[in-house]
C-alpha cells in the first residue's frame, strides 16, 4: 500500500514539528507501529543489552566492595571511593564528542568498538593486585563507555517520535534495572566462589561479566541496523514509510548535514543550561544510590552477601514505576509532571533514610528512593530531545548535558565517603538538596515553555487575522514561530 494518501486525505496542519500549509504523507498507523516493533526488538534490544553489560560492569565495583575486594587489595583511607570517582574523570569529558559522532561514524562500528574495549578492561579488572592496577583499570572502563548513553539516547531520538521516545527509553533503563538487580544476583552467586592460586569471588565477578560483554558484541555487530530508513529487517513498503515519518517533520533534521554552526547553537539556548543543572542534580542519585545501595543494604543488618541479593526488589519495583510513568507520559505527551511525582519521591526517601532509626522503615525508604531514580533520570533526557529540532544541535545538547550532568560520578565517591557508610549521611544529605534543586529547574522550564508557546500562538493569530501569510522555517530548529515546546 502507497504510504501517500490521495490529495483529499492529505491535512493541512501546523501543530509541533510541521510547517504551516505543508502536506502530511499518510501512514497506516498500524503497519507504522508493526515498522517501530521491529526497531524495539533489534535496535532497542540490542542497545539494551549493551546498556545492561555496561551497568553491569560499571557498578560491580560497588558488590566486589561488600565481597572483599578493598581488603584484599590493601585499600586504605578512601581509596575506595577515589576508584569510584576515576571512572567520571574519563567518561564525563567523551559524552559530548562522541554524541555528535554517531551519527557522522554510525551507531555499529562505533558502538562495536567500544563495547569490546570496556568488554577487555571488566575481564583485565579479574588480575588485579593492588589500588594502582584498580585505578588504572577504571580509568579505562570510563573512556570505553563513556559513549554509550549519549548515543542511545540520541538514537532514540533520530527513529522515533515523541509520542513514541518515553516508552523506548523506559525499556532501555529496564535493561538497567535487570542489570542491577541481575548484579545482586550474580554477585550473590560469583562472590561466594573461592577458586585456586587466590582467586577471590569478586575476582571471578569481573572476569564472568567481562566475557559476557564481549560474546555479545559480534551479536550487535552483524544485527543492529546501519541506517533506519534502509534497516536489513524492514520490506520496501516499511523503508518508505520510513522515510515519510521523517518528510512529515521537517524539524526532525534526519537528512541534515554535519556543520560547527548547529553544535554551537546548543550553547547558546538557554533551556540547556537548565537541563544540566538537572541531570547533574537526579544524576548524583542515580550513581551514588545505585553504587552504594548494597553496602546501604548492610548497614540495615543484612550479611554482605545478602546484602547483594536484598538489592533485587528494590530495583524491579523501580523498574515496574518507570514502565508505568513512561506510558502514561507519551500517552498525555506531558513529561515535567512525570518528571516532578518521581522528585518528590526522591525529596521523601532520603528524608526518611536521614532522620529514622528503625531499619524496617529505613528500607522501605530505599523502595522510596528508588521509585525517583530512573524516571527523573531517563525522560529528561525525552524531554530534552522533544524540545530540540535539528539533529546535530540535538546530539549536541544531550551528549553536553550528560558531559555536565555526569561530573555528578567525580563528586559521588567524595560525599559518599568510606567512613561515613553505611549511613552515607552526608551524601543523602546532599542528593536531597539536589533533588529539590531539580524541581526547581523542572518547574523553570514548564513556566518558561508555557510562555514562550503562548507568545508564538499570539504571533500566529495575529497574522492570520491581518491576512499575513507565516512560512515555517525549518532551518531555525525550535525557534521557528511553528515549532511547539512540550511540557
Amino acid at each position: 500500500m502507497d504510504v501517500k494518501a490521495p490529495k483529499e486525505a492529505q491535512a493541512d496542519v501546523s501543530g509541533p514539528g510541521i510547517g504551516h500549509g505543508t502536506a502530511e504523507i499518510y501512514i497506516d498507523p498500524v503497519k507504522e507501529a508493526k515498522m517501530m516493533r521491529k526497531f524495539d526488538f533489534f535496535a532497542i534490544g540490542l542497545l539494551g543489552l549493551f546498556y545492561f553489560m555496561a551497568n553491569l560492569d560499571r557498578s560491580n565495583i560497588g558488590n566486589a566492595q561488600t565481597a572483599g575486594l578493598p581488603t584484599d587489595l590493601g585499600l586504605v583511607g578512601n581509596q575506595f571511593g577515589t576508584a569510584t570517582t576515576l571512572l567520571y574523570a574519563t567518561y564525563v569529558p567523551f559524552e559530548g564528542p562522541i554524541a555528535v559522532l554517531l551519527k557522522i561514524i554510525g551507531p555499529k562500528p562505533l558502538l562495536s568498538t567500544c563495547a569490546f574495549c570496556w568488554g577487555i578492561t571488566t575481564l583485565g579488572m579479574a588480575f588485579i593486585q593492588n589500588w594502582q592496577g584498580l585505578y588504572a583499570c577504571r580509568l579505562l572502563t570510563g573512556l570505553f563507555e563513556a559513549g554509550l548513553i549519549p548515543c542511545i539516547n540520541v538514537y532514540i531520538a533520530l527513529v522515533y517520535k515523541k509520542e513514541e521516545r518515553g516508552k523506548r527509553s523506559a525499556a532501555i533503563f529496564a535493561f538497567s534495572a535487570f542489570s542491577s538487580a541481575f548484579g545482586g544476583i550474580l554477585a550473590y552467586g560469583l562472590t561466594q566462589v573461592n577458586g585456586p592460586n587466590g582467586w577471590e569471588g569478586w575476582r571471578w565477578l569481573f572476569a564472568i561479566e567481562g566475557a559476557m560483554t564481549l560474546i555479545l558484541v559480534p551479536l550487535y555487530f552483524f544485527l543492529f541496523p546501519k541506517h533506519p530508513t534502509t534497516a536489513w529487517f524492514l520490506s520496501a513498503e516499511e523503508k518508505s514509510m520510513m522515510q515519510a515519518r521523517y518528510d512529515n517533520d521537517p524539524h526532525w533534521g534526519q537528512n541534515e548535514e554535519f556543520q560547527w554552526s548547529d553544535s554551537l547553537s546548543a550553547f547558546t539556548d538557554p533551556k540547556w543550561y537548565a537541563f544540566f543543572i538537572y541531570q547533574f542534580s537526579v544524576d548524583i542519585s542515580l550513581y551514588g544510590f545505585t553504587t552504594f545501595l548494597p553496602k546501604i543494604v548492610s548497614g540495615l543488618g543484612y550479611s554482605g552477601v545478602k546484602a547483594n541479593l536484598m538489592t533485587v526488589p528494590i530495583y524491579i519495583v523501580s523498574l515496574i514505576w518507570f514502565l508505568v510513568i513512561a506510558y502514561f507520559s507519551d500517552r498525555t505527551g506531558l513529561r515535567g509532571p512525570f518528571l516532578a511525582g518521581p522528585l518528590l519521591c526522591l525529596v521523601i526517601g532520603y528524608a526518611i533514610l536521614i532522620s529514622v532509626e528503625d531499619l524496617k522503615v529505613r528500607f522501605f525508604a530505599c523502595f522510596v528512593v528508588g521509585l525517583g531514580i530512573y524516571p527523573t533520570t531517563g525522560l529528561s533526557l525525552m524531554w530534552l530531545q522533544d524540545n530540540t529540532a535539528r539533529h546535530f544541535k540535538r546530539a549536541t545538547m544531550v551528549g553536553m548535558t550528560l558531559c555536565f550532568g555526569n561530573t555528578a560520578g567525580v563528586a559521588v565517591g567524595q560525599i559518599f565517603t568510606t567512613e561515613s557508610a553505611p549511613r552515607y549521611i552526608k551524601g543523602l544529605s546532599v542528593s536531597l538538596g539536589l533533588a529539590v534543586v531539580a524541581l526547581a529547574m523542572v518547574t523553570s522550564l514548564m513556566v518558561g515553555m508555557t510562555v514562550v508557546n503562548n507568545k508564538r500562538a499570539a504571533k500566529i493569530r495575529l497574522a492570520e487575522e491581518s491576512g499575513e501569510v507565516l512560512e515555517s522555517e525549518p532551518e531555525k530548529g525550535d525557534y521557528d514561530v511553528f515549532f511547539r515546546y512540550s511540557l
